[in-house]
Parts: structure tokens; sequence; C-alpha cells
């Protein structure tokens, strides 16, 4: 009888791994940003980063959108624009603002900037349109033109260009938004029934019933403008008392009707 002796060799694999440490780094630093107002909120961006929109006035704005790079001319001119889309579709609520300064001046209202829209008709006066608003989805540019009014020796006049500002238009429907209580007593707040975006809708039909289930008043061609319910009775001046109410809304468009409640608050 005959052994085999099998011998098997076993060989042991090292497998050195290199690592790399990698310190935390500012990526772009390009951006600006700071405190909103008086308030104790800062924001900062970066060039190109989407920011989510949340306030827009005279003096401040955060806008969803792309913050354009800055636009620097000859003698320190520098300009950014900062882009709203529209918020649906239907809706021509699309904003441009524009935020420019003289690089290196010591006091800002030495110098006068006039903006120059195209389309043009979006700027009633060009000194005063820094922002222009109620657009339509579309391209716009803009040319900024700073003249020295200051005092001393005159700076030459500086102009930059922003071109392809495009406002983006929206596929997502405007929702029908409804605001459950009035106050009709002539204060400007609150004193008829407010219905957003009904204008998207003009085919609509709105009544408003008691709680009995009588009506109260009816409405073709709902409006937030000129024909809309103050409370009154239909027909008449008279006020309907305090209470809840209902209303049954048809957009007229296939859809069902909205149904929901109304909370009246009047001093009688």
């Amino acid at each position: 009888m005959k052994y085999f002796l099998i011998v098997i060799f076993v060989f042991g694999i090292g497998v050195r791994l290199f690592s790399q440490t990698v310190s935390p780094a500012v990526i772009n630093s390009a951006g600006g940003g700071g405190q909103i107002g008086s308030s104790n909120l800062e924001v900062y961006y970066n060039i190109g980063e989407p920011i989510v929109s949340t306030a827009l006035n005279s003096n401040n704005i955060i806008t969803q959108g792309f913050l354009q790079p800055d636009i620097v001319g000859e003698f320190g001119l520098t300009a950014s624009a900062f882009v709203t889309p529209n918020s649906c579709a239907d809706k021509t609520d699309g904003v441009i603002k524009i935020s420019a300064s003289i690089s290196g001046a010591a006091n800002q209202s030495d110098f006068q900037l006039s903006y120059y829209w195209s389309p043009s008709s979006y700027c009633s006066s060009v000194n005063t349109c820094s922002v222009i608003s109620s657009l339509p989805a579309g391209t716009y540019s803009v040319m900024v033109v700073s003249h020295y009014i200051g005092s001393g020796n005159a700076l030459p006049d500086d102009t930059v260009s922003i071109s392809n500002l495009t406002v983006s238009g929206s596929t997502e429907p405007c929702q029908i938004s409804v605001y459950n209580g009035i106050t009709p007593n002539g204060d400007g707040q609150n004193d008829f029934f407010a219905i957003d975006n009904i204008e998207n809708f003009p085919d609509n039909r709105v009544d408003i019933y008691n709680r009995w289930g009588q009506k109260l008043a009816g409405f073709d061609n709902y409006s937030n403008t000129n024909n809309y319910w103050n409370g009154t009775i239909h027909g008449t001046e008279q006020l309907a008392p305090s209470g809840t109410y209902f209303y049954v809304i048809e957009l007229k468009n296939g859809s069902k009707p909205i149904k929901g409640w109304i909370e009246l608050t009047s001093n009688k």
C-alpha cells in the first residue's frame, strides 16, 4: 500500500493600507451676506447657490433662485442679480433684484445708480428700478450706470451689464387657499372673505350658507378686488351676525367643489 503525503503551503498575504489626512478647508469663498436689517438674522451665500425665498421688501431680499456672479466695471462699480421664479403656473410674480455698489467708495451716496432694463416696460424710473416685479417667465437684461454726484473731484461714470437673467415658470398648479376668518369692521384687515389664486379660475362660482343651509350670498366670477363677500346678506347692506358660515367654491375646471367654514366676527 502506498501512502501519499500532501503538503499544503499557506501563504499569508499582507496588505498595507495607506491613508491620508485631509484638513477641513473652505471650498468656495466667493459670495457674501450679513445681517438682515436690525434683526439678529444673518444670511450668507455662495456664488450660484440656491437660496430659499423668505423676505422681500425695500431694504432686504432673500430669494429662491440663483445668485449671479458679481459683474465688475472699469471704475469699481459691482453688480449682482437675485432672481425669484414664478411661484406656480399661471402666476406672473417673478422678481429680479440688482444689488450694486461702488467698490472702495467711502460714501455710496456720492453716486447715483441708474438701471436700464430690457424689456423697459417693467421700469417706471431708471433711478429707482433696482427691483422689478410681477414678471412673467422669460429672459431679462439690465445695464447699471453709476454717476458721481458728490463734491470734489468728479469720478468717471461706470457701467456694467447683466444679461440672460431667466425668470423660470412653474408647472405646479396654483392652489386655492382660503382665509377662514373675516372681521368686516372697516379697518382694512380681514374685511372680506379672501381666496388666494381664485383669479386663476375666472369661471368660478362661490356660495355662502348659514348653519341651517340657507344661502346668504352667491357670486359668479368671485374676485378679491371687486366681487367678494364682505359679510353682508346678499342684496342688502345688512351685516350677518357673528358666527360660523360655510362656503362652496366651484372652479368649473372639472375638479370637485371645495367646501369649508368661515368664522365671521362683527361688532353687532
